[in-house]
C-alpha cells in the first residue's frame, strides 16, 4: 500500500521489490498508490503478471482538483493520477480505481462518484471500487482539524457520526455500497469487486 513515496524516484526500491517478484510463479500480488509513478513501471508488472495474479489500484477520491487539493495535501493531480491508470491499462495490467476513502458530505454525492467512476472507465479501468472513511485515532487529530478549515459546516455531522467508532456508522456504509453498486451496473463496470472487504478489514486510508 502506497509504496512509491517521493523517494522511490531515486532509490527504486519498489521497483527492486517487483524484480524480485517477477522470478516467482503463482505468486497474488495487490498495489495501491496514489502515485502516477506506478506507470513507471508498467512493463515490469506486465511481466509480473506473466506467470502470477496481479492488480493494481490506482487511489482517487475526486476529479475536482480543489477538492483533492484541499483533503490530500501535496498529492498528484487527478488528472495525472488517470494517465497513469491508462498506461498501466495500454500495457496490459489488471488495473482499476479505489475511491477510499469516500468522504461523507464532500466526495460521496451520485454526480461526483459518477464523474470520477467515468474517468476511471474512460482511462481503461477494468474495475472501480470505493470505501467509506475510517477515522482512526491518529488520523482524527490530523484529518478533524482539516475539515474545521475547509468544511466547517460539516464538523458536527462528523463528530457525531464518529463519536464512539472509527468505522462509518453501518446505515450509512450500506447506503453507500448500494450507491455504488447502482453506479458500477450503470457504466458497465464489474459489480462489488471484493477489494471493498479487505479494503474495510485491513487498509487504514485516510
Amino acid at each position: 500500500t502506497d509504496p512509491y513515496q517521493p523517494a522511490e524516484r531515486r532509490f527504486r526500491l519498489t521497483r527492486a521489490v517487483l524484480e524480485r517478484l517477477a522470478r516467482c510463479e503463482g505468486l497474488s500480488v495487490g498495489l495501491i498508490t496514489k502515485s502516477p509513478l506506478v506507470a513507471r513501471d508498467a512493463d515490469l508488472l506486465a511481466r509480473l503478471a506473466r506467470r502470477n495474479a496481479v492488480e493494481v489500484y490506482v487511489s482517487l477520491i475526486s476529479v475536482d482538483a480543489d477538492v483533492v487539493r484541499s483533503v490530500e495535501a501535496r498529492s498528484p493531480h487527478p488528472a495525472a493520477r488517470l494517465r497513469a491508470l491508462a498506461r498501466l491499462r495500454a500495457a496490459g495490467v489488471e488495473a482499476g480505481l479505489i475511491a477510499a476513502p469516500v468522504l461523507p458530505g464532500i466526495t460521496d454525492d451520485v454526480e461526483g462518484l459518477r464523474q470520477l467512476f467515468t474517468a476511471a472507465r474512460d482511462a481503461g479501468a477494468r474495475f472501480v471500487c470505493a470505501g467509506p472513511l475510517r477515522l482512526y485515532p491518529a488520523v482524527r487529530d490530523r484529518f478533524l482539524p482539516v475539515l474545521a478549515a475547509r468544511f466547517p459546516a460539516l464538523v458536527d455531522r462528523y463528530r457525531a457520526a464518529y463519536g464512539r467508532a472509527m468505522s462509518a456508522p453501518p446505515a450509512y456504509a450500506r447506503a453507500l455500497e448500494r450507491r455504488v453498486r447502482r453506479l458500477q451496473a450503470e457504466l458497465g463496470l464489474p459489480v462489488n469487486r471484493g477489494m471493498v472487504d479487505r479494503y474495510r478489514t485491513s487498509i487504514p486510508v485516510a
